[in-house]
């Protein structure tokens, strides 16, 4: 366990306030000021710059108050289980709205199978707010498709999945043998909210091929993989999609996937949890047999 200084700073560093650190730890101002002032000296590394009436914090800072809420996460779970004789009781998981639609219906199963777990709650949301979730402990890992900071989490990998382009089968893109991101940017585009590791996706690939989402003639943001479906359906335009999302769709005809010049992304599927995870051996027994 971590001394006091360290949840102080831990505090100071989400409040960025010295008054509402002292209030919200009941101690005193000058109390924080001079835990702070003995942390930085100890460590020898400036960990906030303050200039009224502004106070910041540095990347030395940053990394030391996320190795911190870490630690802090992983010994609340521990002690919780050390208090609790039967073992675990409870789990929460984050999962990406894409994903919770075919792989966390089979985590949960696996999960099912393998304990005794007298809870198991699912949560579905988009990858930064899962992982934040992971960061404050409020879930205790996440199934992921976007980018994210492999330096600060661990992961297993659960799967490849191809990352497709996908139309109505009545669309006017249906019979071509090929098609470039140029010929998509007449079409209204579907896409999904900020924050989705989706997006995050497409972008990225589109703007490989210099396309930007300006250049679309319309764009169409939606934050549900279902209601897109049903908009593909519905010949408004063209979407980017996990091939499986659409897989029922794309074998019985009604909907297309396109030929792009590009070639087809495939795009991995992760368990993100917190780095050094007591737990991780669950994690990572449970991503294998997905």
């Amino acid at each position: 366990m971590l001394d006091a200084r360290y949840q102080t700073f831990l505090v100071l560093s989400q409040t960025l306030s010295y008054t509402q650190t002292a209030h919200r730890l009941y101690i005193t101002q000058p109390a924080v000021t001079q835990q702070i002032k003995s942390l930085e000296a100890e460590l020898d590394v400036q960990l906030v710059s303050y200039q009224r009436p502004h106070l910041t914090v540095t990347s030395a800072g940053t990394e030391l108050a996320a190795f911190v809420q870490r630690v802090q996460v992983e010994a609340d779970k521990l002690v919780t289980g050390l208090r609790t004789p039967q073992g675990r009781q409870s789990l929460t998981f984050s999962t990406t709205l894409s994903l919770s639609e075919f792989l966390a219906p089979r985590l949960i199963q696996t999960i099912q199978a393998a304990t005794a777990l007298r809870q198991i709650n699912c949560q579905v949301t988009n990858t930064r707010t899962a992982l934040t979730a992971i960061d404050q402990g409020t879930s205790d890992f996440a199934l992921i498709e976007g980018n994210f900071d492999k330096q600060r989490y661990d992961y297993r990998v659960v799967r490849q999945e191809p990352f497709v382009g996908v139309v109505a089968s009545t669309s006017d893109l249906v019979g071509q043998t090929m098609v470039s991101w140029r010929d998509l940017i007449d079409q209204p585009l579907l896409i999904r909210e900020l924050g989705s590791g989706s997006r995050d996706i497409l972008i990225s690939l589109a703007q490989a091929a210099n396309v930007d989402l300006a250049d679309f003639k319309q764009v169409i943001t939606v934050n549900n993989p279902a209601a897109i479906r049903q908009l593909l359906l519905r010949n408004v335009g063209v979407s980017f999609v996990y091939r499986s999302v659409v897989a029922d769709e794309l074998a019985d005809g009604r909907l297309h996937e396109l030929p792009l010049a590009a070639g087809t992304v495939i795009h991995d599927l992760a368990l993100v949890y917190a780095k050094d995870s007591f737990f991780a051996s669950d994690y990572q027994r449970w991503a294998q047999k997905l």
